[in-house]
């Protein structure tokens, strides 16, 4: 696609946040870029969703940017902590709430995980959809493709991302379980620190 059709500085760029690191840190990132952000949270039936909030909710207030909620009045399947389709049905379902049908959609995405939809291919594959939809007018973007989970936690330490107000567990809202891979994944963010 051709990098020229949208003026980034001049651009909305809208995050999908789900309250975990991964969301802070591409809050962090595209705030110290002075980007115009909006977050937008989806509640898709997870197990997770007042913690999610709660986290968002937050994460909003020491950015100072606007969150918007959208309920997708359904649930996501999902098996082995994989949701079948669900960065694709995010992504789509965020575009379709464009008026001006332009922006960017950023999710915090990274490599290390066995999942289609944290892969480069499944970028191509949803450009190449929402340019269809589009005309070029809509791009997707994930900052930390390549980076591994180690490695968001290490770019949160330098840039003091304020991970204690993160919220990270696959299984239970009221506090993590301890024992799902995001739980386990957030022990590893405890030793960094």
């Amino acid at each position: 696609m051709d990098s020229q059709i949208l003026d980034k500085s001049q651009i909305k760029i809208y995050l999908l946040i789900g309250g975990g690191t991964d969301s802070a840190a591409l809050i962090n990132f595209y705030q110290s870029r002075r980007a115009n952000i909006n977050g937008i949270h989806f509640n898709y039936g997870q197990p997770s969703l007042a913690g999610e909030r709660r986290s968002v909710n937050a994460l909003a207030e020491y950015y100072q940017i606007s969150i918007s909620s959208i309920d997708l009045g359904m649930k996501i399947s999902h098996a082995k902590g994989e949701y079948y389709c669900r960065n694709a049905t995010l992504l789509m379902a965020a575009a379709s709430t464009f008026s001006a049908k332009q922006g960017i959609l950023s999710l915090g995405i990274h490599s290390g995980t066995p999942y289609y939809d944290c892969s480069p291919e499944f970028l191509q594959d949803i450009q190449h959809l929402f340019d269809g939809y589009f005309g070029g007018t809509v791009q997707i973007e994930a900052p930390f493709l390549d980076f591994t989970k180690q490695d968001i936690y290490k770019y949160c330490h330098k840039n003091k991302v304020p991970v204690e107000i993160t919220f990270s567990c696959e299984r239970q809202s009221d506090r993590p379980c301890g024992e799902c891979p995001s739980c386990i994944n957030r022990r590893m963010l405890d030793a960094i620190r």
